[in-house]
């Protein structure tokens, strides 16, 4: 983020009752978040930046958040990185934090010390960082709860206050390492304590007896894209919700329980997808629609990036299955 945006959010007046429409706030909703995105550059894809000033009246602390679709479109859920800014002094963190709000509403009364717990998580899973984004305690200058529980959802970062703000510089290197970070965090398993193993996966994709800790997380990660539900969702827009593989529509099929009813299936070869490498959600190239058994047997494809080569096969055994039937039914003439 460029020290000029920095500078006017923290210098912005933000008593507790100045309305959230007031000009700072639309800045830090639009222009604070576009300028974000902009120093992110190619760091930035597949991304999405949001800031928020508060619901209502101004919030203790006003933050600007990077999400990355596959794990969460909203602060109150998964992991992201965030710029929270202090709520009485000069100050803001760069965060690689969580959403608080479904712990909270999952453990109640324990949810700090799951927070806690999963932060301590995620630097063991990103510790070359340790270095470059070295803050592992921040403070927020509020008593209320959220504040409270985002201080102890921290994982990891900078901070910075208006007195001995850095250069643009170091500020856009900042930011791009700690998303480097949030993209490494989420191959090597996110927050979730149980990483799948080879044996979790080789029914549904059918791997070797033998496959490498780094394979494995290709997989994962593949299957993590898929559940992305914004992308499955303009996904069945884009492509409607016929199968492409064998042309089954859930609603001919099924009736009213059935409509609209489609899974999406990331074409992205698995081979490429690697740690730190930007995935992309172009519904129109990158994902097609498949019925839960064409998209099961697809993970156990060759290829399960070639679907026309998919569509082939089955057309083939289509074909192969009505010969059968033909012979058959001439032998029994005879």
């Amino acid at each position: 983020m460029p020290p000029d945006t920095v500078d006017r959010i923290l210098k912005g007046e933000k008593p507790a009752d100045l309305p959230v429409q007031a000009p700072l706030g639309d800045f830090i909703r639009h222009g604070a978040a576009d300028a974000v995105l902009a120093a992110l550059g190619e760091h930035g894809a597949g991304l999405i930046v949001e800031g928020s000033a508060g619901a209502g009246n101004w919030a203790a602390v006003p933050w600007i958040a990077v999400f990355d679709p596959a794990i969460t479109l909203s602060a109150t859920r998964g992991y992201y990185v965030v710029y929270l800014f202090h709520a009485t002094e000069p100050v803001v963190h760069l965060s690689l934090n969580q959403g608080t709000t479904a712990v909270r509403e999952e453990f109640s009364a324990r949810a700090r010390e799951i927070l806690q717990d999963r932060a301590d998580l995620m630097r063991k899973r990103v510790l070359e960082f340790d270095a470059t984004i070295p803050i592992k305690k921040i403070e927020l200058g509020a008593d209320s709860r959220l504040p409270g529980d985002y201080v102890a959802g921290h994982a990891l970062g900078a901070t910075y206050s208006l007195a001995t703000l850095p250069d643009e510089a170091t500020l856009r290197t900042d930011l791009q390492a700690i998303v480097r970070a949030y993209r490494a965090l989420t191959y090597r398993g996110g927050i979730d304590a149980d990483v799948e193993t080879q044996t979790d996966l080789s029914d549904e994709f059918n791997l070797p007896s033998q496959i490498s800790i780094t394979e494995t997380r290709k997989y994962v990660y593949h299957r993590k894209i898929e559940r992305n539900s914004t992308a499955a969702r303009n996904a069945k827009k884009f492509h409607g919700t016929r199968c492409q593989a064998c042309g089954l529509d859930f609603g001919e099929r099924y009736g009213k329980i059935g409509q609209g009813f489609i899974e999406a299936h990331h074409l992205r070869p698995i081979a490429t997808l690697e740690e730190g490498v930007q995935v992309k959600y172009d519904v129109a190239a990158d994902f097609a629609v498949q019925c839960a058994n064409c998209h099961r047997m697809i993970h156990r494809f060759t290829d399960p990036s070639d679907l026309a080569a998919f569509r082939n096969t089955i057309n083939a055994q289509v074909a192969h299955e009505r010969e059968g039937k033909k012979q058959s039914q001439a032998s029994e003439v005879d």
